[in-house]
């Protein structure tokens, strides 16, 4: 609880001196979500007169911090449009603070839980924007590793805004957080994560029905991997460290841009994945294209985000 007017700050029922960093720069609005690790606000940077997002965690253990700082290092050094920007992180009063880029707009989650119909010109120009940004954040060995439309937002503007990096695997700064969004994740990432499951029963997280989160052990961590190292029958020679995560990301973006087109949640099974190039009101190309990327076996999709994104502006 906030109480604004006050001179000080009443947060998970501890007190925050009025003097502290936090307290002078910002000004809290509203809150946006909770969850078991913490809470989200709507705030006003006050010298900046600007609208932040604050995200506040309550555990400030080294290893917490470096599962919180996950997402600080994989935005960091990212300017793009298509993905927020990283302001500030700091601990103070045993809470970590990450300060975003506050975006207007709304989830695409909530849009198709509102029945929302996309035409095929909006689709393919989010497609675009989505294998852009893939194409940026890759070539950083960075990871998203959970994209659904739930961390999708449209803005104010009609583009798209990547979010939410929390399981992101980027290299060299490894913590061990993976997701497994049913549906979204692909078929490697799937299996990968009930092999750590089965490992590592007790540090599992169930947020809700439809996604898991599991803080891993060394010996559930991946190291890089690329496609040219993949075994050609990976679904069959699945391990914990042989699995390219950039056409994994490309397979969870096909699965969300089918849920687009579809209206339905992807089956979690590839082999229960309908087909979909009969379309009514689409091109025979989109459907194919989303087909492609959500091959079961990793190295029949496109080899890359650039390969994806060419072949879609290609078709514009």
């Amino acid at each position: 609880m906030c109480l604004l007017a006050t001179p000080v700050l009443i947060m998970y029922g501890k007190t925050v001196k009025p003097d502290s960093y936090i307290r002078r720069t910002y000004r809290y609005k509203t809150q946006l979500g909770t969850g078991g690790s913490g809470t989200v606000y709507l705030a006003k940077h006050m010298r900046l007169n600007k609208n932040v997002v604050i995200k506040i965690t309550n555990d400030c253990s080294p290893e917490a911090v470096k599962i919180h700082r996950n997402e600080v290092e994989a935005l960091k050094n990212i300017k793009s449009l298509h993905i927020p920007q990283v302001l500030d992180f700091f601990i103070e009063e045993d809470k970590s603070y990450t300060v975003m880029e506050y975006i207007d707009g709304v989830s695409f989650d909530k849009l198709l839980r509102e029945k929302r119909s996309f035409s095929e010109p909006q689709i393919m120009c989010w497609y675009i924007q989505l294998a852009q940004t893939l194409d940026v954040i890759h070539k950083r060995n960075i990871f998203h590793r959970d994209i659904k439309p739930a961390n999708i937002m449209l803005t104010t503007n009609g583009d798209i805004c990547l979010i939410d990096f929390n399981s992101a695997f980027v290299i060299g700064n490894n913590t061990g957080v993976i997701s497994r969004s049913m549906g979204y994740a692909s078929p490697e990432q799937y299996e990968y994560f009930k092999i750590c499951k089965s490992r590592q029963k007790e540090i599992m997280k169930h947020n809700f029905e439809y996604l898991e989160t599991a803080l891993l052990a060394g010996d559930c961590r991946t190291e890089p991997c690329t496609r040219a190292s993949l075994h050609v029958n990976t679904q069959e020679n699945i391990g914990l460290r042989n699995i390219d995560w950039g056409l994994s990301d490309i397979y969870s973006l096909g699965a969300t841009i089918f849920h687009f087109l579809t209206k339905k949640r992807p089956p979690v099974k590839p082999g229960d994945v309908e087909k979909i190039t009969n379309m009514e009101g689409y091109s025979r190309q989109l459907p194919e294209i989303i087909q492609k990327s959500m091959n079961s076996d990793p190295l029949k999709r496109f080899s890359s985000a650039r390969e994806l994104y060419d072949t879609l502006l290609n078709l514009m």
